[in-house]
C-alpha cells in the first residue's frame, strides 16, 4: 500500500504558554477536515500539561499515546488513535503517560521514530492533514522533529505589543536555521490571538515573519472563552454575539490552510 501524499502544520509559540494555541488547533481540526472534505489527524504533544486539543476534540487522553512511542514503550502506532466525538473524520493522538524528566532520548533517535510513527498514522487513518499541537517549551526531542517534519508552522501568540519580540526570538532561534541553514521553505503563518481593541499597528509589525504566510487576528469572545473552558469545540455553535466573529477569524485561517494545503498536495508549491 503506497503512503499517500499529507502535510503536516505544527502549532508553536516558542516559550509562551497561554496563547490559546491548543484551542485553535482543536477547533481548526474539525473545520480543516470539512474543508479538506478529507480524514484530518492532530498529534498532541502536550507532555506536562492539560491535554487540551485533545479533551477539546472529545478524547480522554489518559491512556497511551505519541510520547509512549517515541520513547519505545510502545511500538503499535495503531493503538494510540481515537476518533473525535465531535465529527469521526478527525483523528486524535493524545500525548500519553510520558513527563518531561522521563524523555531520555536523543533527537536523532526521537526523529527517526517520529517520521515512522507519522508515516504509519498517515497510512492507517487515511489523513491529508496533520495538525501537530506542541506544548510551550516543549522539550528538544520532541520540538525538533515535529517542526523539521512540518511544512507548515502557525505561530500562535497573544495580540500584544511584546509578540513582535517573541516573534523575532522564535524566528531568530527555529524558523531562520531550517530556511537558511536546511534550505528549507517552509510556510509560517502568524496568529494573533485573543485580540481587543485599542491596539492597531501590531499586525504590520510582526508581518515580517510571515514567511510564505500570512497573519491573522482571532478577537477575544467571552462565548468562545466559555465554550473553552467547557473543553467544547466553539466552531460547532450557533454564532451568536462575540462567537460570530470568533468564527469568521477561523473561516479565514481555514481558507487560506485550505489554499496552502492543497497547493503543497499538488506539488504547485514546493518545501524543500
Amino acid at each position: 500500500m503506497l503512503r499517500p501524499r499529507f502535510v503536516a502544520a505544527a502549532f508553536f509559540s516558542g516559550s509562551k504558554g497561554g496563547t490559546g494555541k491548543s484551542t485553535l488547533a482543536a477547533n481548526l481540526a474539525i473545520t480543516m477536515s470539512q474543508a479538506l472534505k478529507s480524514n484530518v489527524l492532530l498529534i498532541d504533544l502536550g507532555i506536562d500539561s492539560s491535554q487540551t486539543a485533545s479533551r477539546t476534540l472529545g478524547v480522554v487522553p489518559e491512556r497511551a499515546g505519541a510520547l509512549d512511542f517515541l520513547i519505545g514503550s510502545i511500538n503499535d502506532a495503531n493503538q494510540l488513535v481515537s476518533r473525535s466525538t465531535y465529527l469521526p473524520t478527525v483523528f486524535v493522538v493524545p500525548p500519553g503517560n510520558i513527563r518531561s524528566y522521563q524523555l531520555a532520548i536523543s533527537v536523532n533517535e526521537s526523529f527517526n521514530r517520529w517520521v515512522y510513527l507519522i508515516n504509519s498514522l498517515v497510512m492507517s487513518t487515511g489523513s491529508q492533514f496533520i495538525i501537530i499541537d506542541l506544548p510551550a517549551n516543549a522539550p528538544t526531542p520532541i520540538l525538533i522533529p515535529a517542526l523539521v517534519t512540518s511544512q507548515i508552522i502557525n505561530v500562535i501568540l497573544d495580540h500584544a505589543n511584546y509578540s513582535e519580540y517573541v516573534l523575532r526570538e522564535i524566528d531568530d532561534t527555529y524558523i531562520q536555521p531550517m530556511i537558511t541553514q536546511l534550505r528549507y521553505r517552509k510556510i509560517v503563518n502568524v496568529v494573533l490571538n485573543k485580540a481587543l481593541p485599542g491596539l492597531d499597528g501590531v499586525e504590520a509589525r510582526v508581518r515580517g515573519f510571515a514567511h510564505n504566510g500570512d497573519v491573522f487576528t482571532v478577537p477575544m469572545s467571552p462565548i468562545a472563552q466559555y465554550l473553552i473552558a467547557a473543553m467544547k469545540p466553539a466552531i460547532l455553535f450557533e454564532p451568536k454575539g462575540s462567537l460570530a466573529s470568533f468564527k469568521r477569524a477561523i473561516e479565514a485561517i481555514t481558507n487560506t490552510l485550505t489554499r496552502q494545503v492543497k497547493a503543497l498536495l499538488t506539488g504547485s508549491i514546493g518545501t524543500a
